[in-house]
């Protein structure tokens, strides 16, 4: 019973380190990936993008997705 416990958790995909925005953001292409992490370094009104970006369903609201983009987050400082 205990080797099926383990075993279960043993087989499930590792984990993105950081927060909820990280893991989205890891399973979009390469391009969107880069160009989000230079919209990070950029001076933009992060509710506007937030907004823009809500076309397509986002796992997170605007609260996760700021302190991500400001590097409040739980991800590993960068």
């Amino acid at each position: 019973m205990l080797v099926d416990i383990l075993q279960k958790h043993l087989s499930k995909p590792p984990l993105v380190k950081g927060c909820i925005v990280a893991s989205w953001a890891a399973g979009l292409p390469e391009e969107e990936q880069q160009a989000l992490a230079t919209l990070q370094t950029k001076s933009v009104i992060v509710a506007d993008l937030y907004r823009d970006l809500s076309v397509v369903s986002l796992p997170f609201k605007l609260t996760a997705f700021r302190s991500h983009m400001k590097g409040y987050c739980a991800c590993p400082k960068r």
